[in-house]
């Protein structure tokens, strides 16, 4: 796996790549550049939110778990934004998956059913959409969860694990969409590989957290999902 990562570095900055790499590097920037630095600003009320969150007997835990708390916001902050760069970046990012498989595969690259630019434009916005509606259910359980003195203790660790979850789901899913499966089979796919996912997702939800790093997470992301994508077909 790390190794498709280093791999997914070097195609990232190649000349091969270039033109289908800025797209979604320009959404990118302006996605987390814009809505990162407000999150970000929060952060100190977020803190002193979450240490009152616990009652009196539990005090004495409030500066190990109001870090953790502040930690599983900035998670689905990056989830959120994740998922309205993705939205706006969706056509862009299924060709530079495309192109990656291309590359790869070179004369053993076997073309899927043709879509004409718009029909993929269109299909892959709404593909995004059906994430979203995947997304909020999950979303609003593990909000409530959160709010279950107690049982609350655990909810950063299941916003992470979420994060992660949600982040393999939305890349792996380009390479997935691109030889046409469906929803429900992509889905099925990445349930079926649930290390594989989670690694996947974790990695890269910590990456998405480095300043600077996070600029160039969305085309990177998309790679390195392709090039797993051709790891499972070697296999």
């Amino acid at each position: 796996m790390l190794a498709s990562l280093k791999r997914s570095f070097s195609l990232l900055i190649s000349s091969d790549l270039r033109w289908y790499v800025l797209g979604p590097l320009l959404i990118n920037i302006t996605v987390f550049a814009g809505l990162g630095l407000y999150i970000f600003s929060w952060i100190p009320d977020w803190m002193m939110a979450a240490q009152g969150l616990f009652p009196e007997w539990l005090a004495w835990l409030s500066w190990l778990i109001a870090p953790l708390v502040v930690l599983a916001v900035i998670i689905v902050g990056i989830s959120t934004f994740n998922i309205i760069g993705n939205i706006l970046a969706a056509p862009l990012n299924a060709f530079l998956s495309e192109k990656v498989e291309k590359l790869e595969l070179g004369e053993r690259y076997v073309a899927p059913e043709e879509r004409t630019i718009a029909q993929e434009a269109i299909h892959a916005v709404i593909r995004e959409f059906r994430k979203l509606l995947y997304y909020l259910p999950r979303f609003l359980v593990l909000l409530i969860i959160s709010f279950i003195p107690g049982v609350n203790l655990v909810a950063p660790f299941l916003w992470f694990a979420f994060g992660a979850w949600l982040m393999a789901f939305q890349y792996f899913d380009y390479p997935l969409d691109n030889r046409r499966y469906d929803f429900a089979k992509s889905r099925a796919w990445i349930h079926s590989r649930p290390v594989r996912s989670l690694s996947f997702g974790s990695v890269t939800s910590v990456l998405f957290m480095i300043p600077g790093v996070n600029l160039f997470m969305m085309p990177l992301c998309v790679v390195w999902a392709t090039l797993l994508w051709l790891e499972e077909q070697k296999a």
